[in-house]
């Protein structure tokens, strides 16, 4: 766990020296007009991440203009010009029982990504102290550029506030903030998923992408984003709720295309099995059958999966699995 305590200021230059040391290949391009768009929604609902990334730029001696347009608006042109037809495995499901929240989360990339998989424990001045996970901006490696960019999956923050994405199939893009940016809004600013949705509602979104928020108290919700529109889905009646990679919502299904992008998706198949396993356990769900579902499942795991997360929000109670392809690790932590 790579831990850090300190400034806002601090932690751009910790980014910086990171960046050096694992020799980040920076853009040498810009489109002017997306990054002036861009600036202009940062500059309203995340200014904070316009002063990190000058200060990055400025440590490092890059062109600050190059470098805000990498971090807050290239995504948006590449969702526009190259929408992502990969194959995805993410899972997540959260559930409460007997007066506990149960989230797990398998998270299906490249193998070679668990080079590049970090944890972080963040205590940024200012905001609430929080958990990250990342691949650290590990798909640039694939496309021939040396990248260590911080890119935040899921972030667990103090308050028990549970937030993680999984990749969508719908051909849209927005200007917003990316995913990763409204992950980090979430920990740093909100303390339950009432307040998180509510950030949602109001923050634009640049590129389709669903996201399962869990808090402390049992309210459970996926955000399923088009970009451009947005739904949210609810736990069924058993208070279990699940997200993989196809749309849920009946008017976001019209947009989704999994099968077109990729007609052998484990999706749906990924969906129905998480289910039936998380219905198996019930009731007195334990927090050892989270291992169960995540470890020991036939398509929820597989030999791509880089790490688990298995969560009980309400004691606090969190474990990681990782490195699975050199065998079981798995360590514990906590605030």
């Amino acid at each position: 766990m790579i831990k850090f305590s300190g400034s806002r200021t601090d932690f751009a230059l910790f980014q910086a020296e990171r960046l050096k040391a694992y020799h980040h290949n920076f853009l040498k391009s810009i489109n002017t007009d997306t990054l002036h768009r861009q600036l202009k929604i940062y500059q309203k609902f995340y200014p904070e991440l316009i002063l990190e990334t000058r200060t990055i730029a400025d440590h490092l001696h890059q062109n600050p203009d190059l470098l805000l347009y990498e971090y807050l608006a290239s995504f948006v042109d590449f969702q526009r010009h190259r929408v992502s037809r990969y194959k995805h495995g993410c899972t997540i499901f959260a559930l409460r029982e007997n007066g506990q929240v149960f989230v797990g989360r398998n998270y299906d990339w490249l193998p070679s990504a668990r080079e590049f998989f970090e944890r972080y424990d963040l205590e940024i001045t200012g905001t609430h102290r929080y958990f990250v996970f990342t691949d650290e901006g590990v798909w640039g490696r694939h496309i021939g550029k040396r990248s260590r960019d911080f890119y935040v999956e899921d972030i667990i923050n103090q308050y028990g506030l549970y937030a993680g994405l999984t990749a969508s199939h719908i051909d849209q893009w927005n200007y917003g903030l990316s995913p990763s940016h409204l992950l980090r809004y979430v920990a740093e600013h909100c303390k339950t998923t009432r307040q998180a949705l509510n950030a949602f509602a109001k923050i634009p979104c640049a590129v389709p992408k669903n996201f399962l928020i869990a808090d402390t108290s049992g309210n459970l919700a996926t955000v399923e984003h088009s970009s451009r529109k947005h739904a949210i889905i609810h736990p069924n009646d058993q208070g279990i709720l699940i997200h993989t990679n196809h749309c849920l919502d009946p008017k976001l299904q019209r947009l989704d295309h999994t099968l077109k992008h990729n007609p052998h998706s484990s999706t749906y198949v990924r969906y129905s099995e998480t289910e039936f396993l998380v219905r198996m356990q019930l009731p007195n769900f334990q927090f050892t059958d989270l291992w169960r579902i995540l470890r020991q499942s036939h398509y929820v795991y597989n030999p791509k999966t880089i790490w688990s997360l298995a969560l009980e929000l309400t004691s606090g109670r969190f474990n990681l699995y990782y490195d699975t392809a050199s065998g079981q690790k798995h360590t514990k932590f906590h605030f």
